[in-house]
């Protein structure tokens, strides 16, 4: 009869089996101690109709009530009883469902439970024993068996995985019918204890594990021709082959120039480039356990990148994966995001004044004006409700950004930095009369610069005559009606930028006096 031995050694489930041995082949090992009876362990352990006549017989034991201490019983898994257990959900993010309903935090599953991820879902299971489940985007898992067995010590844990991949952390087995498996079409993984993934590509007839702590056994199913896999080794499997020898997983990125705080949606993650790899798989979670995982992504290079995460505490991780598709070590960083409110989207300056798109769930903006672009030579600071400011700068070269305040007065994330020129205003305008015309000019400003021109019947401009722009310096128009006017003239660069108004200039003329332009009292508005 062909059999599978389920047998202990130094701490690792080892599998032997003849070729065409099934899973009701299984036996556990069970050591005698002083007092055992086949009778009593038949009421102890077996189920019906399984009795002790069967033990005697499969044991070779000729006294079924005096057995010398430590023997070594053979017992089929198959005769024990089961007790059925249950595993918790931890967390869920995106679309999960399990036997085709939506999956929820706190649930129990039971053996036979059947769970697909779509894209960017994931969900983390704890097992009875404390162990952990997590199956990635993509997948389609069966939890086979979680079970215990009357009178033994331990856990038998079963998961199918179809396609996919899960990363598990398994707690040391203990008891003689302590099992954590991972089986695939391809292969099998079997453990007592380690931190390891395993991924399924049905399509392609293979499967991968990854060993990061512990050792694992890896199996093509129905054999006994298992590979030991120690922690820092993965192999590939293929359909009807053997396994591979192992070969050894990349090293962590170095994530020294990751920020500790990021204040964008747009989230930018950098890394170091690890040598033999071809890609990395970043990972984004609510905990350093990485249970709560939100987001995952693979990149070609540094850096990964994410967006739509909310403002929170979180920790990231990366892995380089080599050119056959292995993934190695972790790295992790803890880090914080503070995006929200989102700063203002910035407008053209209009001289010294500057304005930015409200935000509807500000409370307030704060402005900074430096002469340099890291803002260490500020020049002012304005905090206020209204989504624009006159800072009143003289003429120079700045840089300026600005945040959103939020309602508890803690500022948001700045803005980008943008450049300011604030220009000289032109003047002053001289006036030169002819010909019933008046010829206003004022000095050339340099770099292709047009000018605008107002007259106006009041000092506020709000009668305005004549607004015209001119490529040059000068402007001649006809006589007006006598009286007293206001103008006044300012530049505008290339890119649409203006420099402040010039003063305001005083042109009168009454009856018999001659016209006459007078000089600016007083800066223009």
């Amino acid at each position: 009869m062909a059999r599978t031995l389920f047998r202990v050694l130094s701490g690792i489930v080892v599998l032997t089996a003849a070729a065409g041995a099934g899973a009701s082949d299984v036996e556990v090992i069970y050591s005698t101690r002083a007092g055992d009876t086949l009778i009593g362990l038949e009421k102890r352990f077996l189920t019906a109709p399984f009795g002790w006549k069967g033990l005697q017989s499969r044991n070779h034991i000729s006294d079924p009530v005096r057995m010398p201490v430590g023997s070594q019983l053979r017992i089929p898994e198959a005769w024990l009883r089961v007790e059925p257990r249950s595993a918790r959900v931890l967390a869920v993010q995106g679309d999960v469902t399990v036997d085709g309903r939506r999956l929820a935090v706190d649930e129990t599953l039971q053996g036979g439970s059947r769970l697909r991820t779509g894209d960017g879902a994931f969900v983390t299971l704890l097992m009875p024993d404390d162990s952990r489940l997590t199956v990635q985007p993509g997948s389609l898992a069966r939890l086979d068996k979680v079970q215990g067995f009357r009178g033994f010590e331990g856990q038998d844990t079963r998961v199918y995985l179809e396609r996919g991949r899960v990363e598990t952390t398994v707690t040391s087995q203990r008891g003689p019918a302590a099992r954590y498996q991972v089986r695939t079409p391809t292969a099998v993984v079997g453990v007592r204890g380690t931190a390891f993934r395993v991924g399924s590509d049905s399509a392609a007839g293979t499967a991968q594990a990854e060993v990061t702590g512990g050792e694992v056994r890896m199996s093509p199913p129905g054999t006994g021709l298992a590979t030991a896999l120690p922690a820092g080794f993965g192999a590939i499997a293929r359909a009807g082959a053997a396994i591979p020898a192992p070969r050894p997983l990349l090293r962590a990125p170095q994530l020294d120039a990751m920020p500790t705080v990021l204040e964008r949606v747009a989230m930018q993650f950098p890394f170091a480039a690890v040598e033999g790899a071809v890609r990395y798989r970043a990972q984004l979670a609510r905990d350093e356990a990485f249970n709560d995982v939100v987001m995952d992504g693979v990149f070609d290079a540094s850096p990964a990148r994410f967006a739509g995460l909310a403002d929170g505490d979180y920790w990231l991780r990366v892995r380089a994966i080599d050119d056959a598709g292995l993934e190695g070590y972790d790295a992790a960083r803890a880090f914080a995001l503070r995006a929200r409110p989102e700063p203002p989207r910035a407008a053209a300056p209009r001289a010294a004044t500057l304005g930015w798109e409200a935000v509807p769930e500000a409370a307030g903006y704060r402005l900074q004006v430096s002469r340099d672009v890291a803002f260490k030579d500020l020049v002012g600071e304005w905090d206020g409700p209204a989504p624009a400011v006159d800072t009143g700068l003289p003429p120079g070269a700045y840089f300026w950004r600005v945040a959103t305040l939020r309602g508890d007065g803690q500022r948001g994330p700045w803005g980008d930095a943008q450049p300011l020129a604030v220009r000289r205003a032109p003047g002053p305008v001289a006036l030169n009369v002819y010909n019933k015309r008046l010829r206003f000019a004022w000095p050339a400003e340099p770099g292709g610069r047009i000018y605008e021109f107002q007259l106006a019947r009041d000092a506020a401009f709000g009668d305005t005559l004549i607004a015209q722009r001119i490529g040059e310096p000068a402007l001649t128009i006809p006589v007006p009606d006598a009286g007293s006017y206001a103008l006044r003239v300012r530049a505008i660069d290339p890119d649409g930028v203006a420099s402040p108004w010039s003063a305001v200039h005083t042109l009168s003329h009454h009856y018999v006096l001659p016209w006459r332009l007078s000089a600016p009292a007083a800066p223009g508005p």
